[in-house]
């Protein structure tokens, strides 16, 4: 299962992915983290047995925890013009044999970069 952790300032100093870690015994895979002094947002992978006792752990120091998040492509405003693809770094991101693009949603690791490069703005991350 995939998470989007958000931290508020009064949390970026304190040690909260390795405790839960030490508390759930939960093997937490870190995929992207943006953390400054300010604010933190973190995309962590946790094994499905362990999801709900990390969840819980993560809720319970303060972090505000998104689970469900993934990448979208909006039909209407795709030019299938694949620049997403030559970005994405997992390779999550192909054509279709009629050349529309396409993600498969068990590869992405919902980085964002694909978001960020599209010209015409037709992929989203949604919940």
């Amino acid at each position: 299962m995939k998470a989007r952790l958000i931290f508020g300032k009064e949390r970026t100093s304190e040690p909260i992915i390795a405790s839960v870690i030490l508390r759930t015994k939960a093997p937490i895979n870190i995929l992207r983290a943006e953390v400054d002094e300010g604010t933190g947002e973190v995309l962590v992978e946790v094994p499905d047995d362990k999801a709900e006792s990390a969840i819980s752990a993560f809720k319970q120091m303060g972090v505000d925890v998104h689970v469900g998040w993934f990448i979208e492509i909006l039909r209407e405003k795709c030019i299938d013009c694949g620049h997403c693809i030559t970005v994405c770094p997992v390779e999550a991101i192909s054509t279709q044999s009629d050349l529309t693009v396409e993600i498969d949603q068990d590869k992405c690791v919902n980085c964002g970069v694909c978001v960020d490069a599209c010209p015409t703005r037709a992929i989203k991350l949604s919940e």
